[in-house]
Protein backbone atom coordinates (compact mmCIF):
# COMPACT_ATOMS: atom_id res chain seq x y z
CA UNK A 1 0.00 0.00 0.00
CA UNK A 2 1.21 3.47 -0.85
CA UNK A 3 1.74 6.11 1.22
CA UNK A 4 -0.69 9.35 0.86
CA UNK A 5 2.44 10.93 -0.47
CA UNK A 6 3.44 8.30 -2.78
CA UNK A 7 -0.37 8.50 -3.92
CA UNK A 8 -0.61 12.44 -4.37
CA UNK A 9 2.47 11.94 -6.79
CA UNK A 10 1.39 9.30 -8.83
CA UNK A 11 -1.61 11.67 -9.19
CA UNK A 12 0.56 14.43 -10.38
CA UNK A 13 2.87 12.33 -12.61
CA UNK A 14 -0.27 11.58 -14.81
CA UNK A 15 -2.50 14.95 -14.52
CA UNK A 16 -2.56 18.24 -13.78
CA UNK A 17 -5.20 18.78 -10.81
CA UNK A 18 -5.90 20.94 -8.12
CA UNK A 19 -5.71 20.30 -3.90
CA UNK A 20 -9.86 19.53 -3.70
CA UNK A 21 -9.61 17.04 -6.72
CA UNK A 22 -6.65 15.25 -4.47
CA UNK A 23 -8.62 15.48 -1.63
CA UNK A 24 -11.91 14.10 -2.83
CA UNK A 25 -9.73 11.40 -4.63
CA UNK A 26 -7.98 10.29 -1.98
CA UNK A 27 -10.28 10.70 0.90
CA UNK A 28 -8.17 13.10 2.84
CA UNK A 29 -8.88 17.05 4.10
CA UNK A 30 -8.08 19.54 1.70
CA UNK A 31 -6.19 21.46 4.40
CA UNK A 32 -4.10 17.99 4.84
CA UNK A 33 -3.18 18.23 0.77
CA UNK A 34 -1.33 21.44 1.07
CA UNK A 35 0.65 20.34 3.89
CA UNK A 36 1.67 17.26 1.31
CA UNK A 37 1.90 19.47 -1.34
CA UNK A 38 4.90 21.35 0.53
CA UNK A 39 7.18 17.90 1.22
CA UNK A 40 6.57 16.53 -1.82
CA UNK A 41 7.92 19.83 -3.56
CA UNK A 42 11.18 19.76 -1.13
CA UNK A 43 11.24 16.12 -2.31
CA UNK A 44 10.98 16.48 -5.83
CA UNK A 45 13.38 18.62 -6.27
CA UNK A 46 15.71 16.32 -4.40
CA UNK A 47 15.50 14.00 -7.26
CA UNK A 48 15.98 16.46 -10.22
CA UNK A 49 11.96 17.34 -10.55
CA UNK A 50 9.81 19.87 -10.29
CA UNK A 51 6.39 21.03 -8.99
CA UNK A 52 4.94 23.01 -11.30
CA UNK A 53 1.94 25.28 -10.22
CA UNK A 54 -0.30 26.90 -12.14
CA UNK A 55 -1.22 29.69 -9.93
CA UNK A 56 -4.47 30.86 -8.00
CA UNK A 57 -6.55 33.64 -9.71
CA UNK A 58 -9.03 36.12 -9.02
CA UNK A 59 -12.35 35.39 -10.83
CA UNK A 60 -13.03 38.97 -10.90
CA UNK A 61 -10.27 41.51 -11.95
CA UNK A 62 -7.89 38.44 -13.27
CA UNK A 63 -5.08 38.93 -10.80
CA UNK A 64 -2.64 36.34 -10.75
CA UNK A 65 -0.93 34.73 -7.47
CA UNK A 66 2.12 33.76 -9.20
CA UNK A 67 4.50 34.69 -6.83
CA UNK A 68 3.18 33.33 -3.77
CA UNK A 69 4.70 30.19 -2.18
CA UNK A 70 2.75 29.18 0.06
CA UNK A 71 0.38 26.20 -1.19
CA UNK A 72 -2.58 26.89 0.98
CA UNK A 73 -5.55 28.92 -0.50
CA UNK A 74 -5.47 32.80 -0.52
CA UNK A 75 -8.65 34.40 1.20
CA UNK A 76 -8.87 37.01 -0.95
CA UNK A 77 -7.51 39.64 -4.34
CA UNK A 78 -5.12 41.95 -2.92
CA UNK A 79 -6.05 44.03 -5.99
CA UNK A 80 -9.89 44.18 -6.00
CA UNK A 81 -10.20 42.70 -2.76
CA UNK A 82 -12.88 39.69 -4.31
CA UNK A 83 -13.19 36.57 -2.80
CA UNK A 84 -13.90 34.55 -5.65
CA UNK A 85 -10.39 33.06 -6.16
CA UNK A 86 -10.08 29.94 -8.89
CA UNK A 87 -7.83 27.21 -7.83
CA UNK A 88 -4.08 26.61 -8.48
CA UNK A 89 -3.48 23.04 -10.23
CA UNK A 90 0.02 21.37 -9.69
CA UNK A 91 1.95 18.60 -11.82
CA UNK A 92 5.28 17.07 -11.98
CA UNK A 93 7.45 18.03 -14.31
CA UNK A 94 10.88 15.83 -14.84
CA UNK A 95 13.61 18.33 -15.17
CA UNK A 96 16.12 18.34 -18.38
CA UNK A 97 19.43 18.45 -18.00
Amino acid sequence: MATIRQQIIALLRNEEVNALEISQLLSIREKEVYEHLDHISRTLSSQGKRLLVRPYACMKCGFLFKDRHRFNRPGRCPRCKGGHISMASYHIEEQQT
